[in-house]
């Protein structure tokens, strides 16, 4: 009988972010590959969803507009039941009234452990407490990288052959959107991509900046802001030559990575790091930290230093001046073979196979669970 697989999509509603980006190219591209089984994707809006993914095989649902606390311990049981889901796939917390034999949980990293500094007490203790309790339970757990692979088995004791790890992606963003036009004159310019919080190192990546020649270059920092401290968002008004884009459409965000001397990502942590491919794949440099699993994302075609280094805002300004003065080594032909590697549809056939693995069809007890490779 068809497996029936049920998907928490509700971040596909929520803020841009990796957990949003891989669910959708993920799952998208699964379902191609798992004709077998028959996805069911609850999310708070289906004709959004269905745009996203779509199949034959795809069936899609409303998630009722409750409190997440009823989510969890009520709604995720009666629609297990309703709607005959065999296995459910829901990201760091897991309902825990589901039996654990019928549920995948995806954690794209565990930094609420291991880089406490960057969360709210609040979330921390939540998730520590709710997350490993998801993960302990699962039959199957999904991450990102290997960096979080090897973090969630050590610190939550589990068995590594019950983690999967279906990595991000990356395919050529589009262009055409103008987004260079922002920068109103020929000078040279950084790029910085992602949500403003502490844990992306803005306020480094502005002490760096300032250190280059004044009028040289300019820095844009694209993205929301997100918990960043007050001081750093206003240090990033007032800087001359540094440019805040809040928010811009792909084609125009592909611009600027196809124009920029260089990506500077200096973030102090990351389950991956998906501007890091992005930019790559247009053949643009890349500054970036060398910590979690970042160097997973950008591989030996982008140029690292330490950001925990007493020295690093004057390493940080030396490969930014490099990089403007077009001096950063690198390497378009291994930067492409590297995103050759990264494609969404080896992933997409990873998580395919750990799903059959794990959940043969209609198996309503299934045998220990085989070991789960590591891509290669």
């Amino acid at each position: 009988m068809t497996l029936r697989i049920g998907i928490d999509a509700h971040v596909l509603a929520g803020k841009m972010q990796g957990s949003r980006t891989w669910l959708v190219n993920i799952v998208a591209r699964a379902v191609s590959r798992h004709p077998d089984a028959t996805y069911v994707i609850y999310s708070d809006d289906p004709v959004r969803a269905a745009a996203a993914i779509a199949g034959a095989n795809v069936e899609h649902r409303r998630l009722p507009r409750v409190p997440r606390s009823v989510r969890l311990l009520a709604v995720w049981p009666w629609l297990v039941h309703r709607d005959r889901i065999d296995a459910l796939v829901t990201t760091y917390i897991a309902p825990p009234l589901v039996p654990g034999a019928r549920q995948a949980v995806v954690v794209h990293d565990i930094l609420f452990e291991t880089h406490p500094a960057f969360f709210t007490w609040r979330m921390r203790w939540r998730n520590r407490l709710l997350t490993r309790l998801s993960a302990r339970r699962a039959r199957l757990v999904v991450t990102i990288s290997g960096y979080s692979r090897d973090a969630i088995a050590k610190t939550y004791r589990i068995d590594p052959a019950r983690i999967a790890e279906v990595r991000c992606g990356t395919a050529p963003p589009p262009t055409g959107g103008m987004g260079a036009g922002l920068i109103p004159d020929s000078r040279p310019y950084l790029l910085m991509v992602g949500r403003l919080e502490p844990r992306k190192n803005l306020a480094l990546a502005l002490d760096a900046f300032a250190r280059l020649p004044a009028g040289g270059s300019r820095l844009i920092v694209v993205g929301r802001a997100d918990g960043e401290r007050p001081e750093t968002l206003a240090r990033l008004t007032a800087m001359a030559d540094v440019v805040h884009v809040a928010a811009i459409d792909d084609r125009g965000l592909g611009d600027l990575y196809a124009h920029a001397a260089a990506l500077v990502f200096p973030s102090a942590g990351e389950g991956w790091g998906i501007p890091v491919l992005e930019s790559l794949a247009l053949g643009t440099p890349v500054i970036a930290s060398n910590v979690t699993a970042i160097p997973e994302a950008g591989g030996e075609a982008a140029s690292y230093f330490d950001p925990a280094a007493p020295d690093r805002t004057e390493r940080l300004a030396d490969l930014m001046r490099a990089a403007v003065e077009g001096r950063l080594p690198f390497d378009a032909g291994l930067a492409r073979a590297h995103v050759a590697r990264h494609d969404w549809d080896g992933p997409a056939a990873a998580f395919v196979d750990a799903m059959r693995r794990a959940f043969p069809a209609r198996d309503p007890a299934p045998a220990a669970l085989p070991g789960l490779l590591r891509p290669q």
